[in-house]
C-alpha cells in the first residue's frame, strides 16, 4: 500500500463528510455519550436536586429534563446523520463562510475553558481521594499535569479515541455506580428514602432547567458523533439511551445516596463505605472521557475555521493550553465566564435546525463545503436575540417555559424562520 492510499490513523474528517465505508451503529455512539452522562458532575447535580426536592419530585425533574434533552439531541443528531459533517461545519451553511468563523471561535474558547475547569475539578477530587487512600498528600498540580496528558491523548485520534475510551471506561463507571446502589439499599429502602423531608428552595421547573442546562451543549453538538451513524434510528438510539436513560439513572442514584447519607459530597461517603479506590477510578474515568470530548469538539471547531491544520495537531495544542489554564487557576478566575459561554450553543442549534428543515436542505445534503454566502444577517440577528433571551431567562427577567435553554431555542428558531421567510418572499415578488 502506497503512502497515497494508506489510511491516516488520525484522520477525523473534520472538514469533510464522513465517507460511506466508515459507519457505526447507534449503540456505539450512545456508549460514548453514556461516558459523559455517568460523570462526577452528574453526581453533584443529582445530590443537590434530590436534597432540595426529595426523591419523588426530583425524579420527575430528572425524567422531564432527560426527555427534552433526548428530543433536542435526536433532532440535531438526525441532521448529523443526513449531512455527515460536524456541527461546526454545518454551522457554515447557516451563518456563512466568514460569519461561521466567529461562532466557531467562540465555541472553541468555551470548550477550551471547559477543559481547564474539568482538569481543575479532577485534580481537586483526585488529590483529596489520593490522600485519603494512601495517607500521602500530593500537590494538585501533579494531578492537573497527569490528567491533562491522559485527556489530551484521549482526543488525539478523534472519534476513534472516543469509541475506544467508551468501551474501556463506561462499563467500569457503571459498575461503580451499581456497587454504590447495592451498598445503599442494604442500609435503607425506597420507602424510607421517599419519606426524607426535602430542604426546599427550588421548584421542579428550576430543577428541569438545571438538568437541561447541564448537558445542552452535548445535545447541540450531537452531529459531531452521529455523522458516523448509518440511519435515523441510530440518531434516535444515540439520543435516548444516554440523555434520557443513563442521565436519569445517575441523577436518581446520586439523589438516593445523598438523601440516605445526608451528605452533599458523595466522595467522602464512598470512602467511608470502603469504595475509596472505586471512587478514585470513577473520578479519573469520568473526567478523562469528558475532557477528551471537550478537546474533540474544540479541535473540530478550530479546524472549521483554519481548515489547513491537522485535527490531532489542534487537539494536542489545545490540550497543552487547557492544562496551562488549569495550572494558572482557571477555576478561580475564569469559571463564571466559561459557564456564561454556554448560552452561545443553544440558539445556534435552533438556527441550523430551522435552516436545514425549512430553507437550504439541498445545500446541506450536497456535501459541498463551500457555501454561497459569507455572512448571514438573519442568523446573527437570531443568535444575538437568543443569547439575550437566555441571559434574561437565567436572571429571572423573562420566561416562556421556565427553562432558559428552551426559551432561547424557541425564540431563536421562530425569529430566524420569520426573517428568512420574509426575505425569501420579498425576493420572489
Amino acid at each position: 500500500m502506497t503512502s497515497k492510499t494508506k489510511p491516516d490513523l488520525f484522520e477525523g474528517y473534520a472538514t469533510s463528510p464522513v465517507p460511506p465505508h466508515i459507519r457505526v451503529n447507534g449503540y456505539r455512539i450512545a456508549l460514548i455519550n453514556c461516558g459523559l452522562a455517568l460523570s462526577l458532575s452528574g453526581l453533584v447535580l443529582g445530590v443537590e436536586l434530590g436534597a432540595n426536592l426529595g426523591l419523588t419530585r426530583s425524579t420527575v425533574a430528572f425524567v422531564a429534563g432527560g426527555i427534552v434533552l433526548a428530543l433536542i439531541a435526536g433532532i440535531t443528531g438526525y441532521v448529523g446523520v443526513k449531512v455527515r459533517m460536524s456541527s461546526y461545519m454545518i454551522i457554515r451553511y447557516a451563518f456563512g463562510s466568514r460569519g461561521s468563523n466567529i461562532v466557531n471561535l467562540c465555541m472553541a474558547v468555551s470548550l477550551l475553558g471547559w477543559f481547564g475547569v474539568m482538569a481543575s475539578l479532577f485534580a481537586q477530587a483526585a488529590a483529596e481521594l489520593w490522600t485519603a487512600l494512601t495517607g500521602i498528600a500530593l500537590p494538585e498540580w501533579m494531578f492537573i499535569v497527569a490528567g491533562g496528558v491522559l485527556m489530551t491523548a484521549g482526543a488525539m485520534r478523534g472519534f476513534r479515541s472516543l469509541k475506544f475510551l467508551s468501551v474501556l471506561l463506561v462499563p467500569v463507571q457503571l459498575l461503580v455506580l451499581l456497587w454504590l446502589v447495592q451498598i445503599m439499599l442494604t442500609g435503607t429502602s425506597f420507602a424510607e428514602l421517599l419519606q426524607v423531608e426535602p430542604a426546599g428552595g427550588i421548584t421542579i421547573g428550576d430543577a428541569v432547567s438545571a438538568v437541561i442546562g447541564g448537558w445542552i451543549v452535548g445535545a447541540v453538538c450531537q452531529p459531531d458523533l452521529t455523522r458516523y451513524g448509518k440511519t435515523f434510528a441510530d440518531s434516535a438510539i444515540a439520543a435516548a439511551i444516554p440523555f434520557f436513560i443513563a442521565g436519569s439513572f445517575i441523577y436518581v442514584v446520586a439523589a438516593m445516596t445523598g438523601l440516605w447519607s445526608g451528605e452533599s459530597d458523595l466522595l467522602p461517603v464512598m470512602i467511608a463505605l470502603g469504595m475509596g479506590a472505586a471512587a478514585f477510578v470513577f473520578v479519573l474515568f469520568s473526567s478523562w472521557i469528558t475532557n477528551a470530548m471537550n478537546l474533540y469538539g474544540c479541535s473540530l471547531s478550530i479546524n472549521a475555521v483554519f481548515r489547513n491544520l491537522r485535527e490531532w495537531h489542534i487537539a494536542v495544542a489545545s490540550g497543552m493550553l487547557g492544562t496551562a489554564l488549569a495550572l494558572a487557576g482557571i477555576l478561580d478566575r475564569f469559571v463564571d465566564f466559561v459557564f456564561s459561554l454556554g448560552v452561545l450553543f443553544t440558539p445556534v442549534a435552533g438556527i441550523y435546525i430551522v435552516d436545514f428543515f425549512c430553507f437550504r436542505r439541498d445545500l446541506y445534503l450536497s456535501g459541498n463545503t463551500e457555501v454561497e454566502r459569507a455572512f448571514s444577517v438573519p442568523a446573527f440577528v437570531a443568535w444575538i436575540a437568543g443569547i439575550g433571551v437566555a441571559v434574561a431567562a437565567g436572571k429571572g427577567w423573562f420566561t416562556l417555559t421556565g427553562t432558559a435553554a428552551i426559551d432561547s431555542l424557541l425564540v431563536t428558531s421562530l425569529l430566524f424562520w420569520t426573517i428568512e421567510y420574509s426575505l425569501k418572499r420579498s425576493t420572489l415578488k
